[in-house]
C-alpha cells in the first residue's frame, strides 16, 4: 500500500478541490515499516514519482519533507520512541514561529501544537494502546498515531509553503477552517488504516502460531514412533531390576513439547 502514497488523492466533501492521500497513510507506513525503513520507501518512491510528473509537486523536491518526516514520527512513535517525534514537532513549531507569517498566524499550528501535547502526555503509552488487546484502547492509540503523523506534515508544508511559495499570513489565516476539517478527515482515514494493519498482523501471528504448534505437533509424534520401536529391544529384566520405568509414549510427547517450548522461548530471548 505504501508504494502507491504519491499517487493517491481523495476528493473533499463539498469541495472541488484535491488532497493527497499520502498523510493519511504515513501513520500505516511508519506503523509497518518503522521508521528508518519507511522513510527509504517513501523517500524512494516520491522520488520516482517526482521524475515522472514534477508538476504535482508544489514544493518541488522539497515536497520529500513533509512525508519523510511524518513516517519517522510515526514509526517512532509507534515503536515507543516519543521522544523523536516530539523534536520533530518541536523543531518544525521553532521554525513556523520564526518566520514573519508565523508570528502573525500564531493560530495556524494549532493542530501541530494539541499533537505535540499528546505525544507528551502519551509518550510510550502510545506504542502500547496501539498493540493492546482492548479495541477501545487500539482506537485511542490508532487515532493519537494517524493525528500527530498529518500534523507533522502539515506543519513542515505550512512552512515550505512560507518559503517556497511565499503564502502571506492572510493565506494562512483565512485557510484555517478548511485545513482544520481536512486534516481531521485525513486522521480519521489514517487511524482505518492503522487499525486495519494491526488487525492483519495480529491474524497472522495467531495462524503462525497456530501452524507452529502443528509442525511441533507433527514433529514429535514422528520422533516418537521412531524411538518408541527402540524399546522394544531393551532387557525388561534389567530395567526392574534397576527400578527404571520407560516413560509411554503420551509421557514422551510431553517431555519434548515441553522441551521445544522451552527452546523456543530461549530462542526468542536471545533474539530480544
Amino acid at each position: 500500500m505504501f508504494i502507491f502514497i504519491p499517487f493517491l488523492k481523495f476528493q473533499m466533501i463539498g469541495s472541488t478541490h484535491k488532497i493527497s492521500a499520502y498523510p493519511s497513510l504515513s501513520a500505516v507506513c511508519g506503523l509497518l515499516l518503522g521508521p528508518i525503513y519507511g522513510f527509504f520507501a517513501v523517500v524512494l518512491v516520491t522520488l520516482v514519482y517526482f521524475f515522472f510528473n514534477s508538476k504535482a509537486f508544489y514544493f518541488g523536491i522539497y515536497s520529500l519533507i513533509p512525508p519523510a518526516l511524518a513516517v519517522i514520527s510515526a514509526g517512532a512513535l509507534s515503536e515507543g520512541k516519543w521522544k523523536y517525534a516530539a523534536i520533530i514537532l518541536i523543531m518544525g513549531l521553532l521554525l513556523f514561529y520564526l518566520t514573519d507569517v508565523g508570528r502573525v498566524a500564531f493560530c495556524n499550528p494549532c493542530l501541530s501544537i494539541l499533537a505535540l501535547l499528546l505525544v507528551l502526555i502519551f509518550r510510550e503509552k502510545i506504542s502500547k494502546l496501539l498493540f493492546n488487546k482492548d479495541y477501545k484502547k487500539l482506537i485511542v492509540g490508532a487515532i493519537i498515531l494517524s493525528f500527530t503523523s498529518v500534523m507533522v506534515d502539515h506543519l513542515y508544508g505550512s512552512i515550505l509553503g512560507i518559503v517556497y511559495l511565499n503564502l502571506s499570513a492572510e493565506d494562512y489565516i483565512s485557510v484555517i477552517p478548511i485545513f482544520v476539517k481536512e486534516r481531521l478527515i485525513m486522521t480519521l482515514i489514517g487511524a482505518f488504516f492503522v487499525i486495519f494493519a494491526v488487525e492483519i498482523s495480529k491474524c497472522f501471528l495467531k495462524h503462525a502460531t497456530k501452524l507452529k504448534e502443528k509442525l511441533i505437533k507433527s514433529y514429535i509424534d514422528e520422533e516418537i514412533k521412531i524411538n518408541y520401536k527402540n524399546t522394544f529391544n531393551i532387557d525388561e529384566d534389567l530395567l526392574k531390576k534397576y527400578n527404571v520405568k520407560i516413560p509411554s509414549e503420551e509421557e514422551q510427547k510431553e517431555i519434548l513439547k515441553t522441551l521445544a517450548e522451552v527452546m523456543i522461548l530461549n530462542n526468542d530471548k536471545d533474539k530480544n
